[in-house]
């Protein structure tokens, strides 16, 4: 696989636009509010330990016209995003919410979960993930998430479950305010030991946005 598709696969924000309509998901944001959503976390950690509440951030691309090379074409890009886009096109395409979600639990720890999910035009849930488990560190303002998940569904209750590829990515922050917003500014994505094997994602330069990954903070709900 070339690097350039490593990066597309890890950035995580392309949508593939197939000619078969997707499926509906009945699936909201309220699932994050479930205890039952977070079932097999203490499993996936081996860690005994009780969930309080979700602190989310949230940043969503959209499929937008731009001006390219000369040309009009279509891309994700960030919704806060302005440049050369066209705005005398009336259009509304498929679009991703990203979400880092940090988790409150006694005993205290620094769990972090990172969890996409794609809408269609219609704003109907179409797709999730994929999503990651791991840690956060407020003093270095970075993220390691070590292990893929997946969403289960069955009867339209959603559950979190751990997958069996394995992962090694790395998040770090220019921007990092609690409570306020979370700047992603590069990524590592680590395949294995061997130089060369790595990729080093920055933001900035991919995206020619260097708020492309940027987390607004959204709220904290209560895990019930």
């Amino acid at each position: 696989m070339s690097t350039f598709k490593q990066i597309v696969i890890f950035l995580l924000v392309a949508i593939t636009i197939c000619g078969c309509a997707p499926k509906n998901i009945p699936f909201s944001t309220s699932n994050f509010k479930q205890q039952s959503f977070y079932a097999a976390l203490p499993q996936i950690l081996n860690k005994d330990l009780k969930l309080d509440s979700v602190i989310l951030y949230e940043t969503t691309f959209e499929e937008k016209p731009y001006e390219g090379y000369y040309v009009v074409d279509y891309s994700e890009v960030n919704a806060q995003n302005e440049k050369n886009i066209l705005h005398y096109k009336d259009f509304k395409g498929f679009y991703q919410k990203l979400y880092i979600m940090r988790l409150v639990t006694h005993p205290k720890d620094s769990i972090a979960l990172y969890f996409s999910i794609k809408y269609n035009a219609f704003d109907q849930c179409v797709g999730f993930g994929p999503s990651y488990i791991g840690w956060m560190d407020d003093n270095r303002k970075s993220f390691f998430f070590f292990s893929e998940l997946y969403t289960k569904d069955k009867k339209n209750l959603f559950a979190l479950r751990k997958s069996r590829l394995p992962l090694g990515l790395y998040m770090n922050a220019n921007e990092w305010e609690p409570g306020k917003v979370i700047n992603i500014e590069k990524m590592v994505v680590e395949k294995s030991y061997e130089i060369g094997n790595n990729v080093v994602i920055d933001v900035a330069r991919i995206f020619r946005d260097s708020a492309a990954l940027k987390f607004m903070y959204l709220g904290t709900e209560k895990i019930e």
